[in-house]
């Protein structure tokens, strides 16, 4: 499509889009381009259906754009012009328009109905494409309030075209649990016009949504319901609509997460039962390898493209911008920090945590190395079949999971992601040695000495293709921002069955399966005593959600759907506590140190102090907004 056709378009839609005068929306400024012009043509009605998918967020702009990552606890950026420091210290409120989102997604839900009501007076549309477009239009609506519901909370729900001049003061909010049962209903509903997996018939629409993502996002509308913060949560008694109409129903209701589970193992019933195998969480073994590799394989499920264990995602991504913020100096933005609290985190590789291990030392260097760390050659750093810690690297990262070495960049590593040519430039002084190990102690290359250094002493490397050179501008192959994966799901379902069945057996089924691929024991064998009881079987469950989502926006919202941020862990001590978004979050004392075995480097050091009201479990709606629309009440607290 030509430049100039796409401008036109772009410009009408945003018309559509835009509450303005009755006369806007005959005809076009520019061109005189009519609604009927629009729905005659294929091409541009495809292209307004396409404007509908424009507002789906990328969920790795984790530095400027989605907060969900750096404000929670699994990561700190050091960009104090983006909006996550001030949220992290609570320095906030309706009037300074932090992610807002609001305006932009009640756009897309609009457009969605206009299409939906005009899509068939497009002639040159068969019949099959009128049905999948209508069905894609009422996904987008759904997803687009899922977004606004675990955002903001009770929405305002429209379910038909509003008209330009509608009072927008007579628009309420609507009941939580009614908010689901739309979200809902628009999966189901658009599940009849979609195949079952655009990966079993047809590749080139991969992007758009089918039956499994419809059924991905149904679970999690569902399993956010079932959780504390929606399920007999006595602080949103006063939660009312300006008339008394309760807008959280704070009963407990344990059927909520049986509904979850069951919307889960809906999930995962179709993608054991197809035929094919193209849905089915991500081994290297079984995607071209011919041996198993946990650390290929937990890398790979975010490296290669619409791979087996993608639901639902969007095909735009800003994956090049995240390995050069997560990438060292030089010539790189060095500020992708993740906290100690999820270091702390990954297991050991005997499948203990790091307070049960015998293998974990907090103090002194390595003297052998990682049992997968079989040949120490610089050469092998890339490849990925040697993975783990060398001699003389800290004791703190020896002896780890794979998902640790795949996901962390920490202070001695090689850097994975340059070629051996360029190593030198990320080393001082005798360090200059062809290995590149990463410098981020004080006095090293990227240490704290200047604007952009990593606050914690850590850099991410979860989604870095070790194939980049972003120093260079050189990036591995494109791949999807995946919204929805089937761990995810796994975890889902064994969190909501544990919720009032804790001694089924699919919970260990589809918890083992997620730490086979991690190369892990069974946690039952790891940790026998846990089985059938709840509440510890619940700790370790959101462990290993906050381990196997660790830097996809799942942490923020667990912590809040449990109402753990408010919290504080008082089984340990400050530096080592496991939730709380409350008080001091710690990292290492990256102004100390002058080479890798400065000992003080790696001392624990409260990089800040952070603040945490129980209103922040949910966002504020914009001022604007509720100056709009006084049929509106504000979320509690703020």
């Amino acid at each position: 499509m030509k430049m100039k056709n796409i401008l036109y378009i772009i410009s009408f839609s945003l018309l559509v889009l835009f509450p303005a005068c009755s006369e806007f929306l005959d005809k076009m400024p520019d061109d005189q381009k009519t609604m009927d012009m629009v729905w005659a043509s294929q091409k541009e009605t495809e292209a307004y259906l396409y404007n509908i998918y424009a507002k789906l967020p990328d969920d790795r702009s984790i530095w400027n754009g989605v907060p969900w990552v750096a404000a929670s606890d699994e990561l700190d950026i050091c960009w104090e012009r983006y909006y996550c420091t001030n949220i992290n210290v609570g320095s906030w409120n309706p009037t300074t328009n932090y992610h807002d989102v609001w305006g932009d997604y009640y756009k897309s839900i609009r457009a969605s109905f206009v299409f939906e009501n005009n899509v068939d007076r497009c002639a040159e549309l068969s019949d099959d494409l009128k049905i999948q477009y209508k069905a894609e239009a009422k996904f987008l609506r759904g997803f687009y309030y899922w977004l606004l519901l675990r955002q903001y909370g009770p929405f305002v729900l429209l379910e038909s075209e509003t008209d330009q001049n509608d009072d927008w003061n007579t628009y309420p909010r609507t009941p939580y649990d009614d908010c689901v049962a739309y979200i809902c209903r628009m999966m189901d509903e658009a599940q009849a016009g979609l195949p079952f997996s655009w990966k079993a018939t047809d590749q080139k629409w991969m992007g758009k949504p089918d039956q499994m993502a419809c059924k991905a996002v149904k679970v999690k509308a569902l399993i956010m319901s079932a959780s504390p913060q929606w399920n007999g949560n006595p602080d949103y008694a006063n939660f009312k609509n300006h008339d008394g109409t309760p807008l959280v129903n704070t009963a407990y209701d344990e059927n909520k997460w049986r509904e979850a589970a069951a919307a889960a193992k809906a999930v995962i019933d179709a993608a054991e039962n197809q035929s094919g195998g193209t849905i089915k969480l991500y081994r290297n073994d079984e995607n071209g390898d011919a041996t198993f590799n946990p650390f290929k394989s937990v890398q790979d499920v975010h490296l290669v493209k619409w791979n087996c264990e993608y639901l639902w995602g969007m095909t735009g991504n800003n994956f090049n911008n995240l390995e050069i913020h997560a990438t060292p100096r030089p010539n790189c933005w060095n500020g992708l920090a993740p906290t100690q609290r999820i270091v702390d985190a990954f297991y050991m590789r005997d499948g203990k945590t790091t307070d049960d291990s015998e293998l974990y030392k907090e103090t002194g260097f390595a003297g052998s190395a990682h049992p997968n760390w079989t040949v120490d050659d610089v050469a092998e750093v890339r490849k990925r079949d040697n993975w783990g810690h060398r001699i003389g690297e800290h004791n703190m990262y020896a002896d780890r999971e794979a998902r640790f070495y795949a996901f962390i960049l920490y202070n001695g590593r090689p850097l994975p992601q340059t070629s051996n040519d360029s190593r030198n430039e990320y080393s001082t002084g005798n360090n200059k040695n062809g290995w590149g190990r990463v410098e981020l102690y004080a006095s090293g290359a990227a240490g704290s000495g200047a604007a952009d250094h990593s606050t914690t002493g850590y850099l991410m490397l979860k989604f870095v293709n070790f194939d980049s050179d972003p120093r260079l501008r050189q990036h591995g192959p494109w791949r999807q921002t995946t919204y929805i994966r089937l761990a995810d799901i796994y975890l889902d379902y064994i969190e909501a069955l544990n919720e009032y069945d804790p001694s089924h057996a699919d919970i260990k089924t589809y918890w083992d399966k997620i730490r086979a691929r991690a190369g892990l024991p069974s946690i039952f064998d790891a940790y026998p005593g846990i089985a059938g009881d709840k509440n510890k079987q619940l700790e370790y469950i959101l462990r290993e959600r906050q381990v196997e989502l660790c830097f996809e926006g799942d942490r923020y919202f667990t912590t809040r759907r449990r109402l753990l941020s408010d919290k504080t862990d008082t089984d340990r001590t400050s530096d080592k506590r496991r939730f709380g978004d409350n008080g001091p979050l710690y990292g290492l004392s990256i102004l100390k140190g002058n080479s890798f075995t400065s000992t003080d480097f790696y001392e624990r050091w409260p990089f800040e102090t952070r603040v945490f009201d129980k209103k922040m479990y949910l966002f504020p709606i914009t001022q604007y907004e509720m100056d709009r629309n006084k049929a509106m009440v504000q979320n509690p607290g703020w």
